[in-house]
């Protein structure tokens, strides 16, 4: 004989959650969350607009993908100059961080962690 579920707990399926995809952004995509993101929107209100897409997935494409990709001259040239800057300062900085002179921890540096200087022969 049959058994009578109707005092069983009914199945609840869980909340419709976005699957991932990996589909490719399309230009049009990429287009209007840059509008999106130049106008302030926050990343739940950029994220609604994008169905098939989570929260963190645009974020993440607008960061890794996008921002960081694009350098206008300026942003170039500011970084150049914070490299060279840094690369001129960075033993000073350390030098003053251990409490030694500068040139000292270079010397140092370079004698007792030649690792650390491998990559930057011929510089």
């Amino acid at each position: 004989a049959p058994v009578d579920d109707a005092n069983a707990a009914p199945v609840v399926p869980p909340p419709a959650k976005k699957s991932r995809t990996n589909t490719p952004w399309t230009p049009g995509e990429e287009l209007r969350l840059k509008q999106m993101r130049d106008a302030g929107n926050s990343w739940a209100e950029i994220a609604k607009t994008f169905p098939t897409r989570t929260e963190g997935s645009v974020k993440k494409h607008w960061y890794k993908d996008m921002h960081y990709a694009e350098f206008a001259e300026d942003e170039s040239q500011a970084l150049l100059n914070a490299i060279k800057e840094y690369e001129n300062n960075k033993w000073k900085v350390i030098g003053q961080k251990v409490g030694k002179p500068a040139k000292a921890c270079e010397q140092y540096a370079k004698e007792h962690f030649p690792d650390l200087f491998a990559n930057s022969k011929g510089r």
